[in-house]
């Protein structure tokens, strides 16, 4: 039977044959370019009339081509078209320059680069009018009127895919020839490329290519951190560009061998000359990215810790740096997205560089969460610790300006406030006269601080009201200076309800401001954009949360503080200038996306709410618009933690604040020791030989043992970030170290001392739990070991993150001494104790004088009671130093005189 043939068959087939022998036609045009390429000498070969015609006619046969079949040859239509036309144009260009362009020749390659740019324009509005395909919100320059496509011509439904596909690459080839540019003449816009690969993310973020290249724009570009971010928002989309790990790795090697060169005094505790700002920002993203090496490729490196710890102190010195200078009035105004690329070597971390420095630790949760890694949980406590300086620098920030804000008027309610503060001052007075009276350093003018700057207030001034003489005679020192221990004691809770008051008193004044003038404050902090981006993924991962609520009550402390600052009424009618329909705020928040959501969008891990990516094309927010959306947010966020009964934060209707429950009672192990469940209270992982025990493995399994790791490993990244900021107190007094450990006679002789140290809030003041057990031993002989144990329950039983016991895994057997067979109680005591501070010396590798041992016995020191051992030896050969508690109380009391 013979076979028919419809005429739209016949039309397919004879289609068909047109585009094949046109594409036949496009090969043999490209080999004779590229022949006539290979003979070019000089860059004005390039652009003889011969080869200008023959590129003119090559682009117009692959259009013809990619329209005729875009479902055969478009695809290949299109890479002919960019490759033969217009990149290898520029490519051999780029061979064949000798030193600098000539003006001819910069002259010949601009005008080839333009005209690549109009003809990709052209191809888009061509896509655009043929396959009605509507981009209002995707491209921001002028569009032909839509018009409806022939479908004879073209089935425009089984080939729009490939439609958007292409338009897609047009946009990436229109950002590559204005990235060119930028190679050719310096005065081009560096904003050029990057607005052309921002619209294509913006009209498919699942495709990664754009990433890479602004990746490869900005490889020079804010010491690498710039591109870091690129590749690694490349590498997490779901189609990534397969070249981009090679980059990835190869800036991570640069970087590696910046930080080899890094000056090695500059890591030591006791360096007193800081190095420049642009230095201390410069050294702080080295070793982020040096992190973000380790973690994203899951390396296993010992003694990340230390690393950590450096990176916090940084991040710090940073933070405060930049602080000082915005006091001085030398910071510039903060720079966005776009102009972050011109910075080569910034003197502050801009708000848009924390930003990423926030979704890069992000990235790498995500990363290590999807391989199911163990060091995941390090890094979410690196990450909560970046986010608990963020909202410390917010807050300050804030508290600065309203407190510096002018009130037209006082109500009556402030003055009776401030009749009250006095009251307190003379109180304060009255006890200070005491004290003085009291003891024989009199001459010494005490001051008490009103500045919420530091914890550190009174006490400092405190430990200077006793005599060197009166160290010698401990008994008589001790009985003459009781009454003023108990005068001390009220004047430190007096300092802190000082300091309760004065956050209070900034919560009154932000009642009593203009809702206009708060926001106004409130839109000035760009940091907020990356605490909201926080506060999402918290919300997207509740086991952090309840983590935070069991070990970290300082953090959700400070979230609290910062929810109570900004809980102003956004729907207050006085508001001005807000375009916005603040009724509707709720649903307003969930759909309008804020610059933060537009940085991240396509990040699945971080989408938890259908944005309107239109509103964008329809309406830009002004400043305070956003202000008022993201305030909305953080509310949100706010109503969110009450909902969670471990995170322990409610919010009191009646005085409309949120409120921060203190933690639950610890349980004592069986020793007596009390656990502290304070976060900044448990300490590393066990560590042999630097890596982490096979326990952790073990626990991944596990929900419950999993937790327990995470929180051990977050809780050791706190607590480096707590040395930090103590060190940061004490630079340049070398001769104080962050670490004291105490012994039984310490305890029981200079209870007095000992609770100076603490209350100075100086020192993290550790007990081991062989003092406590020693302690508990000499209680029935020694009534003063009785009253040090008291105190020292009552202590661990409120938590205090400067005072705390001994964990259980706080300890390391001391190298290259062999241990005694028969040991004595005593010596068996001391060598616990010793193993302790080798421990905790350890985890700070590279730094100098971190623990010293405080002992109570001053012939230990000279060896006087045991002739076999050496106390003081065993010390050294475990590089720990010991010391009288005497002679470092005197010490610490100069070295507050001297800095008051």
């Amino acid at each position: 039977m013979k076979k028919r043939y419809s005429s739209t068959d016949i039309n397919q087939k004879h289609g068909n044959e047109l585009s094949k022998k046109l594409y036949r036609t496009i090969s043999d045009q490209s080999k004779r370019l590229d022949d006539a390429r290979s003979c070019a000498r000089n860059i004005g070969d390039l652009f003889s009339p011969n080869l200008l015609i023959r590129r003119r006619k090559l682009c117009e046969y692959c259009e013809r081509l990619i329209f005729s079949d875009p479902v055969l040859y478009g695809r290949k239509g299109e890479e002919l078209l960019w490759r033969k036309v217009f990149y290898d144009v520029v490519s051999v260009a780029k061979k064949l320059k000798r030193c600098e362009y000539s003006s001819d020749e910069i002259s010949s390659l601009l005008n080839h680069i333009y005209g690549g740019i109009g003809f990709y324009h052209h191809m888009i509005s061509r896509l655009q009018t043929t396959f009605n395909i509507i981009l209002p919100n995707i491209v921001d320059f002028p569009m032909y009127g839509i018009e409806t496509g022939n479908n004879d011509e073209i089935a425009i439904d089984n080939n729009l895919e490939w439609a958007e596909q292409s338009l897609h690459q047009c946009l990436m080839y229109l950002g590559d020839l204005n990235r060119y540019k930028l190679e050719i003449s310096q005065s081009s816009d560096t904003t050029l490329p990057i607005r052309y690969y921002m619209q294509a993310i913006f009209y498919k973020p699942e495709h990664g290519m754009p990433y890479n290249q602004m990746g490869t724009l900005a490889m020079n570009q804010n010491h690498h951190l710039e591109a870091v971010y690129h590749y690694m928002r490349c590498l997490a989309c779901k189609y990534s560009f397969e070249g981009t790990t090679n980059n990835l790795i190869s800036l991570f090697e640069k970087n590696s061998k910046y930080i080899e060169q890094l000056p090695q005094q500059n890591d030591n505790d006791d360096c007193i000359v800081l190095p420049s700002s642009s230095e201390q920002v410069k050294r702080f993203l080295a070793r982020f990215l040096l992190l973000i090496d380790i973690w994203y490729f899951n390396k296993k490196v010992p003694k990340v810790y230390n690393l950590c710890h450096l990176t916090f102190k940084d991040l710090d010195n940073c933070l405060s740096s930049s602080k000082s200078s915005s006091e001085n009035g030398d910071v510039p105004t903060d720079v966005d997205s776009f102009e972050s690329y011109s910075t080569n070597s910034p003197t502050q971390l801009s708000s848009d560089a924390l930003f990423k420095v926030t979704v890069i630790c992000l990235l790498c949760i995500s990363k290590l969460q999807t391989n199911n890694s163990q060091q995941v949980s390090t890094v979410t406590a690196f990450t909560l610790a970046v986010y608990s300086q963020l909202i410390q620098t917010i807050t300050s920030h804030i508290n600065d300006s309203v407190l510096n804000y002018p009130l037209a008027e006082l109500d009556i309610g402030s003055k009776k406030k401030s009749k009250k503060r006095n009251k307190i001052k003379l109180r304060r007075r009255k006890l200070l006269k005491h004290a003085s009276e009291d003891s024989e350093s009199s001459d010494d003018d005490l001051s008490i601080s009103s500045s919420d700057q530091s914890f550190i207030s009174d006490q400092e001034d405190l430990l200077a009201d006793s005599s060197e003489d009166e160290l010698v005679n401990t008994e008589s020192a001790e009985k003459e200076t009781n009454g003023l221990v108990e005068t001390q004691m009220e004047l430190n809770k007096n300092n802190e309800a000082s300091i309760d008051n004065q956050k209070e008193e900034v919560l009154q004044k932000v009642s009593k401001m203009d809702v206009n003038d708060m926001i106004e404050i409130i839109s000035e902090e760009n940091l907020l954009q990356s605490v909201t981006v926080l506060n999402d993924w918290l919300m997207l991962d509740s086991g952090i949360l309840k983590s935070c609520g069991a070990n970290t009550r300082s953090l959700l402390r400070q979230i609290t503080y910062l929810l109570n600052l900004i809980n102003i009424n956004i729907t207050d009618k006085k508001l001005t200038g807000i375009n916005l329909d603040i009724s509707n705020i709720d649903n307003l928040r969930d759909r309008i996306p804020l610059p933060e959501d537009v940085m991240l969008r396509g990040l699945d891990f971080l989408s938890k709410k259908q944005l309107d990516w239109k509103t964008l094309s329809k309406k830009s927010l002004s400043s305070k618009e956003e202000a008022v959306l993201r305030l909305s947010k953080l509310k949100e966020f706010g109503k969110y933690l009450t909902t969670i009964d471990e995170v322990g934060i409610i919010f009191e209707e009646k005085k409309k604040i949120y409120i921060c429950k203190s933690g639950e009672e610890e349980k004592p192990t069986e020793n007596g020791e009390t656990v502290l469940q304070d976060f900044s209270a448990v300490t590393e992982p066990p560590l042999i030989n630097g890596k982490i025990k096979d326990e952790a493995s073990a626990c991944t399994n596990n929900t419950k043992g999993g937790q327990l790791v995470k929180m051990k490993h977050m809780g050791q990244l706190w607590l480096a970030s707590e040395v930090s900021a103590l060190e940061n107190r004490v630079r340049g007094k070398a001769s104080l170290s962050p670490y004291l450990v105490l012994d039984a006679d310490a305890l029981i002789k200079y209870t007095f001392m000992v609770k100076h140290l603490v209350h100075s809030r100086k020192f993290i003041v550790l007990v081991p739990n062989a003092v406590v057990s020693a302690l508990d031993d000499l209680k029935r002989e020694k009534p003063e070991a009785r009253d040090a144990i008291r105190w020292l329950e009552s202590q661990f039983h409120r938590g205090n993150r400067f005072f705390r016991s001994q964990r259980p895994q706080e300890r390391a057997p001391i190298p290259f001494i062999k241990y005694p067979k028969k040991k004595d109680k005593e010596m068996f005591t001391y060598i616990q104790i010793i193993e302790c501070c080798y421990y905790l010396s350890e985890q700070q590798k590279g730094a100098t004088n971190l623990v010293t041992l405080l002992i109570g016995n001053h012939n230990l020191l000279s060896n006087g009671e045991n002739k076999e051992f050496s106390y003081v030896g065993l010390a050294q050969t475990a590089g720990i130093a010991i010391e009288s508690i005497t002679q470092f109380y005197a010490r610490s009391k100069k070295s507050s005189k001297e800095n008051r």
